[in-house]
């Protein structure tokens, strides 16, 4: 039978013989028991279907290659935005040191570090080791981050790497600016009920509106963190803190979970005019005792 004309191919005896051979083959290893299923199945696998295998995962591989190759590019580029941020930053009025430019202060610098979460305290997913830098005499807490976000913090030295805690910790607390806005405020951890944590922004003014999307990011008044490190992006309105503060719903730019090789931030030094400045600060002296003596004449 033909359709438009058309005739379909004829079939052979080889194509009857294949099919047969095929057909007999499947009631054969039906009646196999499992274990017998299993080896034929792995018998299978390493002889007639290896090749095609073999094909799936290099293909599958190659994938994975070309995502992280394009996610350290996005880092790469976000971390060089991030610096150029941070030393284009505008200088505070009157907080310059006397007879230095403060512009020409180190503007510090960011380490290569790898993340080992769920240590020291293995199963806990809101800690980690970090490996990389040696932590030896640092001055901590010392801020973690990728070139796509915030991470966490370390706060102690662990060998000569040194132990720390992600953002989702219940401690973890992190000033932050809304680009565009001009709003300030805190951002905590938030665990919702059989959901991933997410972060909560408080303290915003209640006459102020956030719109959803807007992104926060460090202010670095804290000196844990250079000013500019994206923290997340506002995800919907909280309900509203004591009446008077706004709070809103954020969610993370990483995720503890996605993270490996990430930088920690070297703070840079103070000069040594700076340091003497704060030593020879003018000490307010206590009022002196009245003298009773006349002030009982």
């Amino acid at each position: 039978m033909s359709v438009q004309g058309v005739r379909p191919p004829r079939r052979g005896p080889l194509d009857v013989i294949v099919f047969s051979l095929a057909l007999i083959l499947s009631g054969i290893a039906a009646g196999l028991s499992s274990a017998h299923q299993s080896q034929v199945e792995s018998a299978v696998r390493a002889t007639a279907l290896y090749p095609f295998l073999l094909l799936h995962r290099l293909a599958a591989e190659r994938g994975q290659v070309e995502s992280r190759v394009e996610g350290l590019l996005a880092e790469r580029d976000s971390l060089t935005e991030l610096l150029l941020r941070y030393r284009d930053r505008p200088a505070p009025v009157g907080e310059a040191p006397r007879g230095r430019d403060l512009a020409a202060l180190p503007a510090g610098s960011a380490a290569p570090a790898v993340v080992y979460p769920g240590r020291p305290q293995v199963g806990n997913p809101d800690l980690f080791v970090l490996s990389g830098p040696d932590f030896r005499g640092r001055e901590f807490p010392v801020g973690v981050f990728t070139g796509i976000g915030l991470v966490g913090v370390v706060r102690a030295p662990h060998g000569r790497g040194g132990r720390g805690e992600f953002w989702s910790h219940p401690d973890f607390r992190v000033s932050v600016l809304a680009e565009g806005e001009g709003v300030s405020g805190f951002v905590r951890p938030l665990r919702a009920d059989g959901g991933q944590p997410v972060l909560l922004l408080e303290g915003a003014p209640f006459q102020a509106d956030i719109p959803v999307g807007t992104l926060l990011v460090t202010t670095g008044i804290a000196g844990v963190y250079p000013p500019g490190v994206p923290v997340g992006r506002i995800r919907e309105p909280d309900e509203p803190e004591a009446g008077w503060m706004k709070r809103y719903v954020v969610e993370p730019s990483v995720r503890p979970e996605e993270v490996r090789d990430v930088f920690v931030w070297n703070r840079p030094p103070l000069p040594e005019d700076v340091e003497a400045d704060t030593a020879s600060a003018p000490v307010e002296l206590d009022p002196e005792p009245p003298d009773t003596a006349s002030a009982r004449r």
